[in-house]
């Protein structure tokens, strides 16, 4: 286990290392960014088989939530790294929306669970931990519309903000509280229930941050020095807006295939 959270800290390292990269338009943050998401995938499906091969009859309700929050995790992880080297599945965008929603009702019984558990000995640790997993649950909503509706997308994710700022606060100022017959913290709490929650709110968080940052040109945007810009536009004009094929091609499909003949026609000469 202890293995196990090292290599996650370090694939994460590596995902922030190639946001950076991308963002200093060095050609190898996207490949980074896409080998850390797939091998950070990796390690959570060789987790999870490893342990439904350990204890698979000894499974209560609550480790198979737990199991099927990891599952989802790395199938997300998986699009995430395949989407960082312009590998698009059929059906993607219903795959990603129906993840989208499996996590919502994961992390709803998840945060139920917990917040029916600390609302027994302290509503206030009851009411920062229901803003800790709304904010999550409306970050996924606001991922999973963003094919569908980008504008709904952005008004859902500014209430996930104002969610996690109400989790941030008491979080920062450290507040005691009464669980167990013993004192604690709102982060020791949240650690507590061991799962990938915090990783995620994590990711969500800092997302928002680029995102607004770099939408007032505060920080560069992430970009891939190894395509052209408008490759990268018709991509994105193609996810937001819901693109269908023309001939069986997308518009950035075509446009890459005649890049690549123009590249290839100047090479031969």
């Amino acid at each position: 286990m202890r293995i196990a959270k090292i290599l996650q800290f370090i694939l994460v390292a590596l995902i922030t290392i190639g946001v950076f990269a991308s963002m200093a338009r060095n050609s190898y943050g996207f490949t980074l960014m896409g080998t850390a998401c797939l091998g950070l995938a990796l390690l959570y499906i060789t987790q999870l088989v490893g342990r439904l091969i350990a204890d698979y009859s000894t499974l209560e309700r609550k480790e198979l939530v737990e199991l099927l929050e990891m599952f989802l995790l790395a199938i997300l992880l998986l699009s995430f790294g395949m989407r960082a080297f312009y590998i698009r599945p059929p059906y993607i965008d219903f795959i990603f929306i129906l993840l989208c929603g499996l996590l919502m009702a994961t992390y709803l019984i998840v945060g139920m669970e917990l917040f029916d558990a600390a609302k027994k000995e302290s509503l206030g640790l009851a009411r920062n931990v229901g803003f800790f997993y709304l904010a999550i649950l409306l970050f996924l909503l606001s991922l999973g519309t963003r094919i569908i509706s980008p504008f709904g997308s952005v008004l859902i994710g500014v209430l996930g903000t104002m969610a996690a700022v109400l989790f941030l606060i008491p979080l920062v100022r450290q507040k005691q509280y009464d669980f167990s017959g013993k004192s604690t913290t709102l982060f020791q709490f949240t650690v507590a229930a061991k799962n990938k929650a915090g990783l995620l709110f994590l990711f969500f968080i800092f997302s928002g941050i680029y995102i607004g940052l770099s939408n007032f040109n505060v920080i560069p945007a992430i970009e891939n020095a190894e395509n052209p810009r408008t490759y990268i536009e018709l991509i994105n004009q193609a996810e937001r807006r819901g693109e269908q094929p023309v001939n069986g091609k997308y518009k950035h499909e075509a446009y890459k295939e005649a890049m690549d003949k123009f590249t290839q026609r100047h090479v031969n000469k």
